[in-house]
């Protein structure tokens, strides 16, 4: 069954300390583009976590946002260099006692002696990797399932606008041998004007077998076989598994080739409404194929 390429899952857990919530959006692309936000530690797994997409979407502009609650206690802590705050606070009562200063050193002013606080960032480990997988998982899978539910929606729209294509069809069906009636009595009429009064110059025989050439060429029958083809290729590709959707525009692009030519061989009033509808349905299924993942 098809799917939309727009969509959204979301889930939110606690690891830790921490909540985390991975998103990740789907909207309409030519191909499949996959982007990251998420903390600069997290880099060192993104081709994990793209493969894991790439398993699961096909076509798409997917945009994937990892977020913490609590990001520093996870992966950061503040070291302190306890000689190096000895060697100042020695330093300042040296400085204190040999110019008669007073002694008022606090913790608050180590703050501003370079080097003795150092902010550390804690490497990821394999179980925080795990995780995230698997909840990355989770929310493509919820992702894939709204997806779903849409193309179901687009499925059964199209498969209408199919049925009415197929019903205009079948009627240009039953009047293509008028199409053919009216060309040649047009022809026959044309011939008659510029002979009419050398009609004995003609080769009947002749004009009869040209005239039959003619009719051939403006016969519709093949073209009509053939949009009847693509409509049931259309159909059975709506039932197939993901991707399809750059096959259904390339049948389009036949259905609409053959309503083209079957417009250009038309010559009866009454059939130009069936036309104009099939170009018109034919397009409206277009801009919903542009869904399609």
């Amino acid at each position: 069954m098809i799917r939309s390429m727009t969509g959204i899952g979301i889930v939110s857990e606690s690891f830790d300390d921490s909540s985390i919530n991975i998103e990740i959006k789907s909207v309409n692309h030519r191909y499949l583009d996959i982007s990251f936000r998420m903390p600069n530690l997290l880099n060192i797994w993104e081709k994990d976590f793209r493969d894991l997409v790439k398993k699961e979407i096909k076509r798409g502009k997917v945009n994937v946002s990892i977020y913490f609650e609590n990001f520093g206690r996870l992966f950061s802590n503040v070291g302190v260099d306890i000689e190096l705050a000895e060697h100042y606070y020695n330093a300042l009562k040296k400085l204190s006692s040999e110019l008669r200063l007073p002694n008022e050193v606090t913790v608050i002013d180590f703050l501003s002696m370079k080097g003795v606080f150092e902010l550390k960032e804690a490497e990821p480990d394999d179980n925080l990797k795990n995780f995230l997988l698997e909840n990355l998982n989770k929310a493509v899978a919820s992702l894939n399932s709204m997806k779903q539910a849409e193309g179901k929606h687009l499925a059964e729209d199209i498969e209408e606008r199919l049925n009415i294509l197929n019903d205009l069809i079948d009627n240009i069906d039953k009047s293509k041998h008028l199409i053919m009636e009216k060309h040649r009595e047009k022809l026959e009429e044309n011939i008659n004007k510029i002979f009419a009064d050398k009609r004995d110059l003609l080769n009947e025989k002749r004009v009869e077998f040209e005239i039959t050439q003619f009719s051939d060429r403006v016969d519709i029958t093949e073209e009509i076989v053939r949009f009847k083809s693509h409509l049931s290729k259309f159909y059975n590709t709506l039932k197939e598994a993901p991707p399809v959707g750059k096959k259904l525009d390339f049948i389009l692009q036949e259905l609409n080739r053959e309503a083209n030519t079957v417009s250009s061989k038309n010559n009866l009033s009454e059939l130009s409404e069936n036309i104009i509808e099939i170009k018109t349905q034919i397009e409206k299924i277009r801009e919903q194929v542009q869904n399609i993942e």
